[in-house]
């Protein structure tokens, strides 16, 4: 595990996505497993820990055509093939990593791959995916705040021209709409609490930036 982590950590240099949210990842997929004893830990374990490793060549790609979960899977099976894993247990690996992003069109169809899910979304809502959304606006230039009519930000789209995104936009297109998103029980009722913070929080953003608190 630790050669694992080691190759891991030299892939991530993101603030947002760097390897303290490996590990937060980690801990929340462990924590949802709590709940599903028949899971295989060692699969959640491992594609924890890789899950994120393309994310940096995908927000350093000038064409945005790199997506970070099929990068990441096809590097997880070479990694894992090296360090003597059997064949099985790269697959599940792989496509844990493969299904696990919000956008993206695979879906996960193993329990694994659905806690890896669950977790990497929890850690985009509640104070730490605000902390996040800020973190990720700083790192792209974003404002802090743009008012918009609420309405036009029904749908989650790959955003490529940051300086037309915010946190709040972030918020209505993707983050309030996690929990419908998520596969178990457990983690639906963790990002219930998690979205009613953030739900405050940015209602109270708009009123701050209008001069109105």
């Amino acid at each position: 595990m630790e050669k694992l982590i080691d190759i891991v950590k030299k892939e991530l240099n993101s603030s947002s996505h760097d390897f303290d949210h490996t590990l937060r990842v980690l801990n929340l997929a462990l924590k949802v497993a709590e709940h599903y004893p028949e899971a295989n830990i060692e699969v959640i374990k491992v594609s924890a820990i890789l899950h994120d490793i393309a994310r940096v060549r995908e927000d350093t790609d000038p064409t945005h055509t790199i997506d970070h979960a099929e990068l990441g899977a096809q590097m997880s099976k070479e990694i894992l093939k090296d360090l003597g894993y059997e064949d099985a247990f790269i697959e599940a690996v792989s496509h844990a990593i493969r299904s696990h992003r919000y956008r993206g069109s695979v879906l996960p169809q193993t329990l694994e791959a659905k806690i890896l899910s669950d977790a990497d979304k929890l850690d985009a809502i509640g104070a730490i995916g605000i902390g996040r959304s800020f973190m990720i606006a700083g790192e792209y230039g974003e404002r802090l705040y743009i008012e918009v009519d609420e309405r036009n930000f029904e749908k989650a789209e790959r955003i490529n021209n940051f300086k037309d995104h915010s946190p709040n936009i972030e918020y209505l297109v993707k983050l309030r709409h996690i929990i419908d998103r998520l596969y178990t029980d457990y983690a639906k009722k963790v990002a219930e609490g998690r979205l009613k913070f953030m739900e405050e929080f940015f209602e109270r953003l708009k009123l701050e930036v209008r001069g109105e608190l």
